[in-house]
């Protein structure tokens, strides 16, 4: 009888705590797509340091939802002495707040400097992050046990400004790397680059020629090194990973590159050759004061695409000499354009040869040429000209036969 009127109570609770949990989780659903809910992710929240010792330890900051949402980040109740603050990665700049795209982390430094003298032996430090609409906010904090001497942290450390660099095939990218011993003894070094077959990777010293494949490096020292490297001449445009190792005995630091190639820039021009377009000659006939069209091509012999290339000529006086088109948009690698071009001399010019400079260019390639143009007498004065020469021949040819005759 108790059961049966406990019945109609448990229906009827059922039925408001379902629409209740549906509720929160459309609730929920609608604040992570919304953009404002984040998580902050520290490495460590216990860590145990000595007196003057350095610490720092990445800090990512997840966006689950969909929209963009900027954090705002600061550190509360640190020690007196101590200096703490969050820094981007590469460069390093303390930072207060952070932007993260929809379903997307940032990752961030969190650097702590401890003062070289400390009266104590547990210490806290509070980091708190709040989104921008106060919608979610998160604190964290991180407990600093102290030793009385700072802790063998051990090993090597690469750092690197700028991790990524872009430029054509044929440029030579030249990375810095700060290459640290964080050890209590001096450590000889290997040094070396790997990086896609047919490539070429050179360790060298900052301003110096020297080629590296060791280095001793003195405890608590540091050395900036050049890494440069070079693509095949043929390497396609895109994206190449490139890798940095140095290894002393159990201790080994990698830094990750990469390499964007936007491709080469080159080009060949001048008058094609019948049957093969890039048997180009360099010299062409015009006749004493009209104009003559000369087919030009332009062939693009490089990897990446030429834009907006222009033309321009050095000329001798008199002359006139026009491109049509005046400018080339676009040309795709191995694609080749013609151009018309209208040469007329000057109405004095003496037959012979002569030479026009031909320019081309863009903001990533330029070509000269020149080019020789071989001027012809107009076809009434070669008629002149042979007729003269016919006549001093009979001239001769009379005065010899006279001569004979006495």
């Amino acid at each position: 009888m108790f059961t049966r009127f406990l019945k109609p109570f448990r229906l009827s609770l059922l039925g408001f705590i379902i629409p209740l949990i549906a509720l929160s989780v459309v609730t929920l659903s609608g604040a992570a797509q919304s953009g404002r809910a984040f998580n902050l992710i520290l490495s460590y929240t216990d860590v145990t340091v000595g007196p003057g010792q350095d610490f720092e330890m990445d800090v990512d900051v997840v966006n689950p939802g969909k929209e963009p949402v900027l954090v705002k980040l600061q550190t509360d109740s640190v020690p007196g002495g101590w200096e703490a603050a969050f820094h981007s990665r590469y460069p390093s700049f303390p930072v207060r707040s952070v932007m993260v795209e929809g379903e997307k982390s940032k990752t961030l430094e969190f650097k702590v400097k401890v003062p070289d003298k400390v009266d104590g032996k547990t210490f806290t430090i509070k980091v708190s992050a709040k989104d921008r609409r106060g919608g979610s906010a998160q604190s964290e904090t991180i407990t600093f046990r102290l030793v009385a001497k700072k802790v063998e942290t051990g090993g090597l450390k690469l750092e690197s400004q700028y991790p990524e660099l872009t430029g054509p095939t044929n440029q030579t990218f030249k990375f810095s790397v700060d290459l640290k011993n964080e050890t209590d003894k001096d450590l000889t070094t290997a040094v070396s680059g790997q990086a896609p077959s047919g490539w070429r990777v050179l360790v060298k010293p900052q301003f110096d020629d020297n080629i590296l494949s060791s280095i001793a490096l003195k405890k608590s020292a540091s050395q900036t090194l050049s890494v440069e490297i070079e693509a095949p001449t043929l390497a396609e445009a895109g994206e190449y990973p490139i890798s940095f190792t140095a290894l002393s005995g159990p201790f080994k630091a990698e830094k990750q590159f990469k390499v964007i190639l936007t491709g080469t820039y080159d080009f060949i021009m001048g008058v094609p050759t019948p049957g093969d377009r890039l048997a180009l000659r360099l010299n062409t006939s015009v006749k004493v004061g009209k104009k003559s069209d000369v087919d030009f091509v332009i062939v693009n012999t490089g990897t990446a695409p030429l834009l907006n290339l222009t033309f321009k000529s050095t000329k001798p006086e008199g002359w006139t000499l026009e491109f049509e088109p005046k400018k080339i948009d676009s040309l795709k690698p191995g694609d080749f354009r013609q151009i018309v071009t209208s040469i007329q001399t000057a109405d004095r010019t003496i037959a012979g040869d002569y030479l026009l400079n031909v320019t081309s260019k863009n903001p990533d390639a330029t070509k000269n040429i020149d080019f020789r143009v071989t001027v012809a007498p107009p076809t009434l004065w070669g008629w002149i000209g042979a007729l003269i020469v016919a006549l001093v021949i009979l001239g001769l040819s009379a005065v010899f036969y006279r001569l004979g005759r006495r």
